[in-house]
């Protein structure tokens, strides 16, 4: 088997494209970030515009490439790109619009009439996909009532956009194309129901190929643009969720991982594609022998901005409003003395997928102060990812190690909070770049560098662990209870 070489990790993310040069180690030997504005031009709209985010990529990936330390040869690129991204494309290859993101919700109103309709739990059996404004499938159905539609050729995703400027064809891979809701993870091809539901035929959608998938003819405006020599092979790659469980090492059982980021998510990979009988989770294809189910919430690091924005303290600095608020939160013990907080701002998402559940606090006396809002803020983001934790122990049994990535695992008091609320160790990975490092890591495999996954073991070092506490998990036991009685009579009164 050849050595483990150095590859140059692409990652398309809604707030950036960063690019990440991995030695065989997976140790980061230049890095590059190009930023890009989400666009929300009317309520629930959010999206971005092709023609920013792909000039971003061949700059992120001109930075990383040319700032190789001397002597180093790039073996490979490998890409990660956001899920549930979509958009139409004319006859041209020009966007008809700009992209649909995954908070998007403008589609909210067909996902309800589809999770209504007699076939849906057919489509959810075959797709794995939860009716839901976020899947592609509903976002679709929007975009074939606007005034272009009649003009668009295909519907793609960005990084189906990406690899058709950069390698001049349109294909899409397996993780990708699972996570529209028009695939069809079993047998791996696009689902008739699902097209139908959609309005579109097989013709408009980007044929599937398996992640582990080899490119080597590069366009040659898109080498002039980054420096990469031609013939330099391009693992397709994967979604960015399922790479950031890759990333971290999340594989096998008993393990799970968590991202808190502008979303937040529960993820597992699975051997098998099982669906939930209660229709809680999703379940996406990853390639010939794993699936990756899990769920999703809005009420991630976007809840704990709107709490900083709002209500959080002052501070000469990002970092320090950090850090105050971290000390904050620790000051106040485990369950905010009585106070809770909802974290559905923007609707809720798994396990109930029910778009009108709001948010809000309650128990709220003269007693609490700042501190214990903001511990009740991070309790109750947590709180909305535990209920996704215990989904999947139902499902699939123990899960004793969590391994959690973005904005908030700089915070101690969340990283205790999450550890007694998960009931589980909490590890923090060395590399905050997981998805990009899941890259690298199906770009080893697909290449023959690696014999499989476990590799990723290896690489994703730990930073910090941090173990539950017996009282606190008992704590939040009670918590937990008293929150989902909470949810459930919010929902009783609503209008």
């Amino acid at each position: 088997m050849a050595e483990r070489g150095v590859v140059l990790a692409v990652d398309i993310g809604t707030s950036a494209t960063k690019a990440v040069l991995f030695d065989g180690q997976g140790r980061i030997l230049s890095l590059a970030r190009q930023a890009y504005p989400m666009l929300t031009p009317q309520a629930d709209w959010a999206e971005q515009d092709p023609e920013t985010v792909y000039p971003a990529v061949l700059a992120a990936v001109r930075e990383a490439y040319g700032g190789r330390p001397a002597g180093v040869r790039v073996d490979a690129v490998a890409f990660s790109s956001q899920w549930y991204s979509i958009m139409p494309v004319g006859g041209d290859d020009r966007p008809l619009s700009p992209y649909l993101t995954w908070s998007d919700r403008r589609s909210a109103a067909i996902a309800d009439r589809l999770r209504r309709s007699p076939h849906a739990r057919a489509l959810y059996e075959a797709t794995g996909c939860p009716l839901d404004a976020i899947y592609p499938l509903a976002k679709i159905g929007w975009l074939q009532g606007q005034p272009f539609a009649p003009r668009a050729v295909r519907y793609v995703s960005i990084k189906e956009y990406v690899f058709r400027r950069l390698f001049g064809e349109y294909i899409v891979d397996w993780s990708m194309a699972s996570a529209s809701g028009l695939f069809d993870m079993r047998q791996r091809r696009w689902h008739g129901g699902a097209l139908a539901a959609a309005g579109i035929r097989e013709e408009q959608l980007s044929p599937p190929v398996s992640p582990r998938t080899v490119l080597t003819r590069w366009r040659p405006e898109a080498l002039a643009e980054t420096g990469l020599p031609q013939g330099m092979p391009c693992v397709i790659g994967a979604g960015d969720g399922v790479l950031a469980s890759l990333g971290v090492g999340a594989i096998g059982p008993g393990v799970a991982a968590v991202n808190v980021g502008t979303s937040a998510a529960c993820r597992c990979l699975v051997p098998e594609p099982t669906v939930d009988p209660q229709g809680r989770l999703w379940t996406y294809a990853l390639d010939e022998s794993w699936w990756v189910t899990g769920g999703i919430v809005s009420s991630g690091a976007i809840v704990y901005d709107w709490f900083l924005r709002t209500l959080g303290p002052e501070a000469a600095s990002l970092e320090r409003l950090h850090a105050a608020v971290n000390d904050l939160a620790a000051a106040v013990p485990a369950g905010a003395e009585g106070l809770i907080f909802l974290p559905y701002l923007s609707g809720e998402q798994c396990p109930i997928w029910d778009p009108e559940t709001t948010g809000g606090l309650h128990g709220l006396t003269l007693r609490h102060t700042r501190g214990h809002v903001a511990r009740a803020v991070l309790e109750g983001i947590t709180a909305s990812v535990a209920r996704i934790v215990e989904t999947l122990r139902e499902r699939f049994g123990a899960i004793e190690e969590i391994r959690v990535t973005g904005g908030l695992v700089g915070s101690a008091a969340w990283l205790r909070i999450a550890a007694d609320m998960f009931g589980a160790r909490i590890q923090v990975p060395e590399s905050p770049e997981g998805s990009a490092l899941g890259a690298a890591v199906m770009a080893w495999v697909a290449l023959g560098m690696a014999p499989d996954y476990g590799v990723a073991r290896e690489v994703a070092r730990a930073s910090g662990v941090v173990a539950p506490d017996a009282e606190g998990c008992r704590v939040y036991r009670a918590y937990l209870e008293r929150a989902a009685r909470l949810v459930a009579a919010v929902k009783s009164v609503r209008g």
